[in-house]
């Protein structure tokens, strides 16, 4: 293969790669305008309650012998 052929097939490479990345690009933002649209559709009221409702079950699970116990035993096997 001679050096042309080679320089040739590199700048190919380069340019199918910056239409990979500007179609990645574009299919990135357009799938975050439909999540912000979709989320603008949520009424805020929806999220707080729902929020809270998880602080909640988190708490009071959380005050239960074994699930703190395994919370516990797990975050030190995380650590090991």
């Amino acid at each position: 293969m001679s050096l042309k052929q080679l320089n040739r097939e590199i700048t190919q490479c380069r340019v199918d790669a910056e239409k990979q990345r500007r179609s990645a690009l574009r299919l990135f933002d357009q799938q975050q305008r439909q999540i912000n649209q979709q989320l603008g559709k949520i009424p805020i009221v929806a999220i707080l309650g729902v929020a809270f409702a998880a602080g909640f079950i988190t708490e009071k699970l959380w005050q239960l012998p074994h699930t703190s116990q395994i919370i516990q035993f797990a975050l030190s096997m995380r650590a090991l």
